[in-house]
This record gives structure tokens, C-alpha cells and sequence, in this order.
């Protein structure tokens, strides 16, 4: 038997086990079957003069998000804008990943998505303050649903329930936007910036969620899962983890992690995606929810995570600009094919 933090469940292969402990990560920690949640706290080095600036941007944020969404989602395509003209290394790799995804778009189709996709990165930065700042009011206004029904009557019924999405630029606002109506739980991967990590991790406990380290592993999450908690889960980066499998992703085999089989499988859950998109010209946002995900997990790793993939490609082709193209996708490859990212 195998004891998960006082739960005892039937022995399990090794690679499951792995699995557990790290979910599709490279990092080992020490707290790995921690409770605790992470919450990192305001420090008082915060202050000092290294941070400043930092503290100038988060002060004209708080001031700017007072303003109509229009006019912040302007000001951020803008902020998009110069990202794109100043970071070729990021505008190579996010073209290279639409090349590969959407060969059949020409080539000025493609570049124009790029485009897009940087400037709904830089509107985002105000939609992160909305997570953090707005009321909840006023999000609910902007916010239009497809299929809350569903996922409403989930909860209700008792069933535990895994939200999954991949890297979309509102993965925040999503997470945020579907806990008011029960907290949920999630995890990240702490930044290097320790007043953002700050900011960020305060903002994601917001409607009383809980929050663990990527590096933690699944435990905590099939802890609370089996609380009764939502899980929202972000399972499409590429790791180089070795609890994962070559499954398609838009037509390109790509290394997938298999831990939202496991999480299901070992919490009991129902897997329903969601997606938040960020309507052109600020005019609010959309969720779509569901339909859940049947007969998964199906018990062959390759079977999930190509279901997974199916998945998460029919929302981001809803909006393909709102998806993390400038991540490297596809950097593990199977045995004999070249690396795509020079």
C-alpha cells in the first residue's frame, strides 16, 4: 500500500509514484510532502532601494486599473507592441511554434498572430491587476460564461472536479474568475523576483484558494482534490520530465506530460477544461466551460494525453492569440529529430 498523507491507496508502478512526487518538473525539494500551502509573506527588504522601481510600476498599475478596460487593454497592446520590437529572441521562437501549429496559414497570417499574441501578453498585465485589485463586481460584469451550468451542477453533485487549460496569457484571470464559486486549488513554480512572487502568489489566494509549489509534486493536490476542492491545472508545457509520453499536439508530436491522468485517477475527479478569453478592444471577457471529458482516464498514457491535446487545441483555436507561443513548445524531441529552436 502506498501512503499519501494518512490515505492509503493500492500499490502503484514506480513511474506513478515519480509522478506524484513531480509532476512533470525537473526541480527535487525538500518540502515536497509538505502541507503547508505556499504563501510567501511581505518582507521587509521589500523597502530597500533595489526594489523601487519595481514598486513605481506596481503603484502606476494600481492607478491605471481604475480606468475603463478599453483604455488599459489599449495602453497594454501598446506595452505589447514594444515587447515584440525589443525581444527577437522570444518573436523567433513564437514564430517558429505558430510555423509548426498552423501550417496552413500564410506566412503574413502567422506574422500577424505573433503580433497579436504579444499584444494580448501586454494587455494581460491589466487583467493581473484585476485579479489582484478589482472587485469582484466588476469582473462579473465584464465576463460572459458558456457552459458554467455543467461544471455548477458538478459541484453540487459532490464530484470532485479538475479545471485543465494550457498557457493561455489569462491563465490568472481564469483561475480567479471560476473560484468564486468554490475555492480551488493550484500550484507555481516561484518567480525570481520575490516582490512579484509576493504580489502574484497574494493575488492567486484571493477567494480563499490554495496554492503549493510546483515542486511539491501531486500530493497536495490529490489532498484536496479528494477534500472536495477544484483543481486548476496547467499540464501543456514541455518539462523534459520523464513522466511523460510523445503525444500530438496540433498535428506535431510533442512530449506530454501524463500527470493529469494520474491526478484524476488518484483524486477521483471529473477533468472539465476552461478557458478565458480576452475580448478584442477591452470589451470584456469570455469562459468557456466543459463539456467534461469522458471515459478518461482511459488507463494508456499515450491514449490521455492525446485526448489532453485534443483538448486544450479546440480552446486555443478559439482564440489562438491568448495561447504562450513564445514557450519552447516542442524542445524534446523523439529520438533522431532535430531540435526546431536554433
Amino acid at each position: 500500500m502506498l501512503v499519501i498523507h494518512g490515505i492509503m491507496m493500492p500499490d502503484k508502478p514506480a513511474a506513478v509514484i515519480s509522478i506524484l512526487d513531480q509532476p512533470g518538473m525537473p526541480d527535487n525539494d525538500t518540502h515536497a510532502h509538505s502541507p503547508r500551502d505556499y504563501r510567501p509573506g511581505f518582507e521587509w527588504k521589500f523597502l530597500a532601494p533595489a526594489y523601487w522601481v519595481t514598486w513605481f510600476f506596481i503603484a502606476l498599475l494600481r492607478i491605471l486599473v481604475l480606468l475603463p478596460l478599453p483604455v488599459t487593454h489599449a495602453i497594454g497592446r501598446w506595452l505589447g507592441r514594444v515587447y515584440y520590437r525589443s525581444n527577437e529572441k522570444r518573436r523567433r521562437i513564437a514564430g517558429i511554434n505558430v510555423a509548426l501549429c498552423y501550417p496552413e496559414m500564410d506566412s503574413q497570417a502567422q506574422d500577424r498572430l505573433v503580433r497579436d499574441h504579444f499584444e494580448a501578453f501586454g494587455a494581460n498585465v491589466f487583467d493581473l491587476a484585476m485579479v489582484w485589485w478589482a472587485p469582484q463586481r466588476r469582473l462579473n460584469r465584464l465576463t460572459r460564461f458558456h457552459g458554467l451550468d455543467d461544471y455548477r451542477e458538478l459541484l453540487e453533485s459532490g464530484r470532485n472536479v479538475i479545471l485543465v487549460t494550457g498557457h493561455l496569457v489569462t491563465v490568472d484571470l481564469g483561475a480567479h474568475i471560476m473560484s468564486q464559486f468554490k475555492p480551488g486549488v493550484t500550484m507555481m513554480k516561484p518567480l525570481k523576483n520575490p516582490l512579484l512572487n509576493w504580489l502574484i502568489s497574494r493575488g492567486r489566494h484571493r477567494h480563499g484558494n490554495l496554492l503549493y509549489e510546483r515542486s511539491q509534486g501531486l500530493r497536495p493536490l490529490v489532498r484536496q482534490l479528494r477534500k472536495g476542492r477544484p483543481c486548476y491545472f496547467i499540464p501543456d508545457e514541455d518539462f523534459g520530465a520523464q513522466a511523460a509520453v510523445f503525444a500530438p499536439f496540433f498535428g506535431i508530436q510533442s512530449w506530454t506530460v501524463t500527470s493529469l491522468s494520474t491526478l484524476a485517477k488518484l483524486g477521483n475527479a471529473v477533468v472539465m477544461p476552461v478557458f478565458t478569453h480576452s475580448l478584442p478592444g477591452g470589451r470584456g471577457y469570455e469562459v468557456f466551460v466543459g463539456p467534461a471529458m469522458n471515459d478518461f482516464p482511459a488507463g494508456d498514457d499515450i491514449a490521455d494525453a492525446t485526448a489532453m491535446n485534443a483538448v486544450l487545441e479546440t480552446g486555443i483555436d478559439r482564440m489562438p492569440a491568448m495561447y504562450a507561443w513564445t514557450f519552447k513548445l516542442f524542445k524534446t524531441r523523439p529520438e533522431g529529430e532535430e531540435n526546431p529552436y536554433p
